[in-house]
């Protein structure tokens, strides 16, 4: 029988209490990394704005990463030719 997390959780009190203080401590940790993370990705951005079309930068390596996810690449150039064609996006 496998048993869930609730089932594996402290049931004492105070060894729960602790379990949660530490799990939202490094939680919050890592939002606040994200936090810094995401202004300094701004911060790259308005450095570059002025260089490069960031914007279409961007666009262009978001289509690279849905790319190189692709399986089928003949078959994905396919429907990005039918589709540009069609112009239904």
């Amino acid at each position: 029988m496998v048993m869930d997390a609730a089932e594996r959780q402290p049931s004492e009190l105070g060894e729960l209490t602790k379990l949660v203080s530490e799990f939202v401590d490094k939680l919050k940790v890592i939002e606040g990394e994200i936090d810094l993370l995401k202004e300094q990705q701004k911060d790259l951005v308005e450095d570059y704005s002025d260089k490069l079309d960031v914007k279409t930068l961007q666009a262009a390596m978001r289509t690279v990463k849905i790319k190189k996810k692709v399986g089928y690449k003949d078959t994905y150039d396919t429907f990005v030719e039918i589709l540009e064609e069609k112009e239904t996006i």
